[in-house]
């Protein structure tokens, strides 16, 4: 027997409007960070950051990664969020250009989240917002 699935649903927003999740991220320190994330379905980058926000959640350095942005300083970001059934290490990157370009949809979005994380679930929208269900869990 299963655990009903839960869900994000978020209506779109910015200008034009986007998709977007609200993640949850657990630094080394432990204290959880909340972050609005423009979601891309096609961007091969499980999320792209700021600079800052990398180096105080990076658990350690990975590869970098050659975009039309440049290349992207790599590090591993811990995905914590129970209510979904997440709770994963998650290749990421560094780059200022990819968040300004979020934020000139809204200034909500703190980076870039793309098909990595997004295929943890199940992902898909209407006409008002789009939603992320997390996994099944056992009882």
């Amino acid at each position: 027997m299963t655990a009903g699935i839960s869900e994000q649903r978020n209506p779109y927003k910015g200008e034009p409007q986007r998709a977007w999740l609200r993640l949850i991220l657990r630094p080394k320190n432990g204290v959880l960070r909340e972050l609005d994330f423009l979601a891309d379905t096609g961007s091969p980058c499980a999320l792209v950051l700021s600079e800052a926000a990398m180096a105080q959640l990076t658990w350690g350095k990975t590869s970098t990664a050659d975009t039309n942005f440049g290349p992207l300083a790599g590090g591993w970001l811990r995905l914590t969020m129970p209510e979904l059934g997440l709770d994963e290490f998650m290749p990421g990157y560094a780059s200022e250009e990819v968040v300004a370009s979020a934020k000139q949809n809204s200034p909500d979005f703190e980076g870039l989240v793309g098909l990595p994380v997004l295929r943890l679930g199940e992902y898909g929208g209407d006409a008002d917002s789009f939603w992320f269900r997390g996994r099944k869990k056992p009882t």
